[in-house]
């Protein structure tokens, strides 16, 4: 037996990488019925009927219907409980009107007609179609199909293909029954019943016969599934107990990289604290993104312009107004920091922060500014790459992205013998693995004593006496400030009458007056440069002949 399983495989695994889709409607369709009453001229009369079972508030539902080669589908028609509903097509796909609510349940009945639905040979007359394929993106709960002849047969014979294989029976009166019940989404199922072709004499008798195919098929079906089940059963044996014990594997090595990470954090937090600010050993910039978050937030442009204020490379000259001393510098995103406010925004000596918000309100200016932004981004990334503070561990990423390849080898393997639940269970443990394989880089003990103490800065800054602060050196005072500053915010807007007013008296290198001021200038820069984006015919489908469809709603 033929499954398609690799791509769903794939799909599973990559979920936990990108984004979810979002999808307009929920809903469930948890009965379908498909009577195809077929005529002694060759047509078929259709009548479907769905069950939806609706989780959010609808326009209608759809249904998309590929014709076999050869043949015409027309006269289609929709209703409810016998009143007609309005129907209209676009682009191969029908769209039936019916609107409702959320938790609402609905019986939508679907007729037309297919014109040289049976094939007449010398030895019998056959209804092979597909009434869906792997197009269809919705999964069925309870799928029935029977085909009905014009009148009472004898000598029926019925096959399922794919996902209708082993499903078929015939009824007293020769009605070819296909009970499939549950169908996924994206699977084939197509049906095929012959009857006598003495029931069909206005349809036209083609050469040949039609029994002697059926039965080949019927056997090549009977000798796929058997070697499918042995091969089933050899993945058992084989597959569930490679999964077992890799995944035990994977879990003692996690635990066991987990817990020494676990001890080294441990023994930083053990440490004594008393309110201290910690040495200079990188940028604050840097600092935010190492201890705080690796997403710098506008915050942190100000508490950059407060570091570039304390080294001496600019002086404030009002509020609003600063000046350009000297443009050396000690990392590259503070040039260019100061490329993006004096060059870019500012006359090249001076910028005011006015001057931002014009620059920024010019659509024109936007991809500059945020190009100069994840340039300077990019920078204090660098600038904390450089630090070392990250293990490398090649080796063992290396030994993680094999046992993930292998778990994902297991998942196709499992997965096409329709071992579903350790396709899963695999798929979870290569993405577990995988996930090590691509981020274990544990912070050293260096690191961990960075963030320890600079946080513990920030925990302590937030009731800290005025006279323990008073204390502090202007250095410190100001480091300390602009770190509060990047990473708490709220903190540093309640303490900053209190922080500043003894800096403000206007050295060179005092605090800037209003820091609050200017962070919301940067905030309101990066909401208005920040673009937001919201965002064919029906060919021939995967069944019998080219034929197929779904089923869908909006």
């Amino acid at each position: 037996m033929k499954r398609k399983i690799i791509p769903y495989v794939l799909a599973f695994f990559l979920v936990g990488l990108i984004p979810a889709q979002v999808y307009a409607i929920d809903f469930d369709i948890s009965e379908v019925q498909i009577d195809a009453q077929l005529n002694a001229d060759g047509t078929a009369d259709v009548m479907e009927q769905f069950t939806y079972e609706f989780d959010d508030d609808f326009n209608g539902i759809t249904r998309s219907l590929i014709e076999k080669k050869g043949t015409t589908i027309a006269n289609f028609s929709a209703s409810e409980n016998g009143k007609p509903l309005k129907v209209e097509i676009e682009d191969g796909v029908y769209q039936i009107h019916r609107e409702g609510d959320d938790g609402e349940t609905i019986q939508i009945e679907l007729n037309y007609e297919i014109s040289n639905a049976v094939e007449k040979f010398e030895d019998g007359a056959q209804f092979y179609w597909a009434f869906f394929d792997e197009s269809n993106e919705s999964e069925y709960g309870d799928l029935t199909i029977a085909v009905t002849p014009p009148a009472p047969a004898e000598n029926t014979e019925a096959l399922g293909y794919e996902e209708a294989y082993g499903t078929e029976r015939i009824a007293d009166d020769g009605t070819a029954l296909f009970e499939l019940g549950y169908v996924p989404e994206g699977e084939n199922a197509d049906v095929r019943a012959v009857f006598e072709p003495e029931l069909f004499p206005g349809a036209e008798t083609l050469a040949g016969t039609v029994r002697d195919d059926i039965a080949k098929d019927r056997e090549n079906l009977e000798n796929e599934a058997a070697a499918f089940a042995k091969n089933q059963q050899t993945a058992r044996n084989v597959g569930i107990p490679a999964i077992v014990i890799g995944g035990v594997f994977l879990l003692i090595g996690t635990f066991a990289l987990w817990f020494r990470a676990y001890k080294r954090k441990r023994q930083i937090r053990n440490y004594p604290y008393e309110f201290f600010v910690p040495k200079e050993s990188m940028s604050i910039p840097a600092l935010l993104y190492f201890t705080n978050s690796v997403f710098l937030s506008p915050n942190a442009i100000s508490a950059a312009i407060l570091e570039l204020m304390r080294k001496g490379n600019i002086r404030q000259l009002a509020e609003d107004h600063f000046e350009l001393v000297h443009r050396k510098t000690d990392h590259d995103h503070e040039a260019v920091l100061i490329e993006l406010l004096f060059d870019q925004i500012g006359d090249g000596r001076e910028f005011k922060l006015s001057g931002v918000e014009q620059f920024t309100k010019n659509e024109d200016n936007h991809a500059a500014y945020n190009e100069a932004i994840a340039k300077w981004n990019k920078g204090v990334a660098q600038e904390v790459k450089a630090k070392g503070f990250y293990e490398k561990h090649t080796m063992l990423r290396w030994t993680a992205g094999l046992l993930s390849a292998a778990f994902i080898g297991l998942a196709i393997y499992s997965g096409i013998y329709e071992l579903f639940p350790w396709m899963a269970a695999s798929i979870v443990l290569a993405m577990a693995a995988f996930g090590i394989a691509i981020s274990y880089s544990p912070i050293t003990f260096e690191g961990h004593e960075i963030r320890r103490n600079w946080r513990k800065m920030k925990e302590a800054m937030q009731n800290l006496p005025a006279n323990q602060w008073d204390r502090l050196k202007t250095d410190e005072k100001q480091r300390a400030y602009a770190y509060l500053l990047g990473s708490d915010p709220k903190t540093a807007e309640r303490k900053a009458a209190t922080f500043t007013s003894a800096e403000s008296a206007a050295d060179d290198s005092s605090f800037v007056m209003n820091p609050i001021f200017m962070t919301a200038i940067f905030v309101s820069a990066g909401s208005t440069t920040t673009a937001s984006a919201s965002g064919g015919s029906v060919g021939s489908g995967a069944g019998v002949g080219g034929g197929g469809g779904g089923s869908g709603a909006f």
